[in-house]
């Protein structure tokens, strides 16, 4: 199995891209070989540009980054968001987007700044949008909360990863094993097998 979006926790595991919400974490994410350092609002709007870029030219992803309506000041947020898309792609790396809302936004974003890379964690728009982030050459993560969506059906039909949005440990992986059982008896189709040859061709 390969976890396509989690966040550091108690235990080191070789299959997952790994995330953070913030710079700050940086030194959370040392000790994992797949990992991306982000800022969403979540994290704050303080962001160390330079850390992100010193940790892209090493080898780090970019993410978790994006718009999220929940939190105030969009444009702001889109400064960030379009700063840290820059050292993605100078760097060659996978930005891994976060979306609350704004799906329209970010996908034009990452059209006009020609984003090849990326993946669309916890998707739960509409399979119509889904198409046209797959058409840009993304991603689409699919995490439990995407059941709730009235997309839900029509997205099974797409080509997706699986992720859990959990920190690592064995709640994580015990939550992956569910939650791929119940896609793959949903669609007839081995979707963990399916993920992580997805996620490792990305990874490259």
């Amino acid at each position: 199995m390969f976890d396509a979006h989690a966040h550091p926790g108690k235990n080191y595991p070789i299959n997952a891209l790994v995330c953070s919400a913030s710079t700050a974490d940086f030194g959370k994410l040392l000790p994992f070989q797949y990992k991306a350092i982000g800022a969403i609002p979540e994290g704050g709007y303080d962001v160390d540009f330079s850390l992100m870029a010193e940790a892209a030219s090493n080898g780090w992803h970019i993410g978790e980054i994006g718009l999220d309506r929940r939190f105030p000041d969009i444009d702001k947020q889109m400064d960030i968001f379009r700063t840290a898309l820059s050292i993605a792609r100078e760097y060659d790396r996978i930005a891994v987007i976060h979306i609350v809302r704004e799906y329209q936004k970010v996908y034009d974003m990452l059209k006009d700044m020609g984003i090849r890379r990326f993946i669309v964690h916890g998707y739960t728009g509409s399979a119509e949008m889904a198409r046209e982030y797959i058409k840009l050459g993304g991603i689409i993560s699919l995490g439990p909360s995407a059941e709730k969506a009235k997309s839900f059906p029509a997205l099974l039909s797409l080509p997706f990863v699986t992720e859990t949005d959990m920190m690592t440990g064995d709640e994580e992986a015990e939550a992956l094993a569910a939650w791929n059982s119940r896609l793959s008896a949903l669609t007839g189709i081995d979707i963990a097998a399916r993920t992580e040859k997805i996620m490792m061709e990305a990874l490259g």
